[in-house]
């Protein structure tokens, strides 16, 4: 038992060093705000303006937040959705690829520009910059729908005020615009249960606050 725990350990941290050194490799620009104003116009909590938008299409009634919360920023991922290999709970007999958590890099611009979170397994996402610079919000899915049979479900997702940071500003989550990251179709011969594989992946995720 101890030797599998094990493999699977190692196995994250090989695939979570791996998409470090992806990111680090990739030609990044303006990686911190140029000034407080800038910062502002990119994180913006008070007063009653609205960041702009890019959607790729309108987003369903079904994954709309709430009344009483407002966007107040919208970031583009680029990042892995990692499977692993479990036992069927329908059959012990059959192995299946189940998602156990994303690893992803959030930037301000949808070219994959100025990196603003980092996104993990919970899920969550801590801001590495700005005014809530280490803050963490954790969440957890109210709905999905799959608008992409191609490609990971667009989700609701709602902060858990209980597992996050306490000056964490985010009360919702929306993903969105989301492009390839399904598990693999098959399960591959000779495959052991603990077996990871890690799966490119894009979206956009909308933050919102309290108004």
């Amino acid at each position: 038992m101890k030797k599998r725990i094990g493999k699977k350990v190692y196995g994250i941290m090989l695939i979570a060093s791996f998409a470090l050194v992806i990111t680090s490799c990739q030609k990044e620009q303006n990686a911190n705000f140029k000034n407080s104003s800038e910062a502002q116009s990119k994180i913006n909590t008070n007063g009653n303006a609205m960041p702009e938008i890019t959607p790729c299409s309108t987003i369903p009634d079904s994954l709309q937040v709430p009344e009483g919360n407002r966007l107040f920023l919208q970031t583009f991922a680029r990042g892995v959705q990692i499977y692993e290999i479990q036992r069927s709970a329908a059959d012990p007999n059959t192995l299946v690829w189940v998602n156990i958590a994303p690893l992803a890099t959030l930037y301000t611009k949808p070219d994959f520009v100025n990196p603003i979170i980092h996104h993990f397994a919970g899920p969550s996402w801590q801001f590495l910059k700005g005014p809530f610079k280490d803050e963490k919000v954790v969440a957890k899915k109210v709905k999905g729908i799959t608008p992409d049979a191609t490609a990971i479900q667009w989700l609701l997702l709602k902060a858990d005020s209980a597992l996050s940071t306490p000056n964490n500003p985010v009360t919702f989550v929306q993903r969105i615009c989301t492009q390839a990251g399904l598990a693999p179709a098959t399960i591959p011969a000779g495959a052991q249960v603990g077996q990871l594989d890690s799966i490119p992946y894009t979206a956009s995720y909308l933050f919102y606050t309290k108004n």
